[in-house]
């Protein structure tokens, strides 16, 4: 029963993996749906059409049937919808799935009227492989693939088993039965592939917005979450945005060995995460240097408490061979109410840093947003 319930178990949790690939990535899922789309619509024309003028030459005496000349138009139809609809530049997630299941079901219903009326003497020759092709060209959720595939199996074996005679349509109906098993394993191996390359994708995304010895927002993501927050915000910004600079970082490089700089670094970022909240925006500048936008935060009171308590947390970072703590100086910018675009808004907080680094270091000034003419 144990290895029963292991079974189970991994394959409800590639289920949840499945359904969370398909949430999380749906637009990039939607994009690739329709390329692929694009490629095989006209190909099937083609491929149709090269069946249709080679199959005499092989097999002589060969004539197509009604429903054989039926699905050139259909499928010429199919190609065309489906550039009309790129053309526009479109990328609807529930459109793409639209279009991928109109096109298999017309595709499925051509295969089934041409395996099964269309040569009642002979045995069925694409619906088992068109059954094991599709989970490889469309990405779809595992219920809509496999209804689709179940419902066209279903169609195909009442439709051979009313048109052929018993030998050859119980040959049919056994080959549609073992194509859904190697649909399953094809369509397995396949969204697995897909959800690996899809969390590659995110772990080097997260990767390329960290920074590496902080494990926070490096300057470009920091930069990039901020504008999007002040031009989303726009007119009415309420936020505090705060620059925190090290003091002295070069004598603590020289005093505990850049190891033991980087160790500074790493604590600073966590102590700053603790400090904040999740939701606002904290990065590494570059060098000794930390910036963060506290959203909604607008208090002069509550950033003169936030700006001690980070400054009395910094105290208790000892470094080997030294003394005292380490101190930082920091400038704050505070943005109640107004239109504050991101180059003023980084000035106006490097201009109070300035300050609080020229009045002696190891401590913060605190400053009220001005407007400047960019930011109206």
């Amino acid at each position: 029963m144990a290895p029963l319930r292991r079974l189970w178990q991994n394959w409800l949790a590639y289920l949840e993996a499945r359904r969370r690939y398909h949430r999380d990535d749906a637009r990039e899922i939607a994009v690739n749906n329709l390329r692929t789309l694009n490629k095989v619509t006209p190909l099937t024309f083609l491929l149709l059409a090269v069946f249709l003028l080679a199959t005499p030459y092989i097999l002589p005496g060969w004539k197509p049937s009604v429903w054989h000349l039926a699905f050139v138009p259909v499928s010429i139809l199919l190609a065309a919808i489906t550039f009309l609809y790129s053309w526009k530049g479109k990328e609807s997630g529930r459109m793409a799935v639209a279009l991928c299941v109109v096109y298999e079901v017309v595709l499925f219903m051509g295969i089934i009227a041409i395996d099964a009326p269309g040569t009642p003497d002979a045995p069925g020759s694409f619906l088992s492989m068109l059954c094991v092709i599709m989970p490889v060209l469309f990405t779809l959720p595992f219920w809509l693939t496999f209804a689709l595939i179940g419902l066209a199996v279903i169609a195909f074996c009442a439709m051979t088993m009313a048109f052929k005679p018993l030998s050859i349509a119980r040959y049919d109906v056994f080959e549609a039965i073992v194509a859904v098993f190697f649909a399953l394993a094809v369509d397995a191996l396949t969204t697995a592939l897909r959800i690996r390359d899809y969390e590659a994708r995110v772990k080097y995304k997260l990767l390329s917005t960290r920074d590496v010895f902080s494990d926070i927002f490096n300057k470009r993501a920091c930069r990039d979450a901020m504008v999007n927050y002040l031009q989303a915000s726009a007119p009415r910004t309420r936020c505090a945005f705060l620059i925190l600079d090290l003091d002295d970082f070069k004598r603590i490089n020289d005093t505990a060995g850049h190891l033991g700089g980087d160790a500074i670094l790493r604590r600073t970022g966590n102590m700053l995460q603790k400090l904040f909240r999740s939701s606002d925006v904290i990065g590494r500048f570059g060098g000794d240097e930390f910036v963060v936008l506290a959203k909604g935060m607008a208090s002069l009171d509550g950033v003169e408490r936030k700006c001690c308590r980070l400054r009395e947390q910094m105290a208790s970072f000892r470094v080997d061979g030294a003394k005292d703590g380490v101190t930082c100086s920091v400038g704050a910018v505070v943005v109640d109410n107004q239109a504050a675009d991101y180059n003023s808004l980084f000035r106006q907080a490097d201009a109070a840093l300035y300050e609080a680094k020229k009045n002696g270091k190891n401590t913060h000034v605190i400053r009220r947003y001005e407007n400047s003419p960019a930011a109206n």
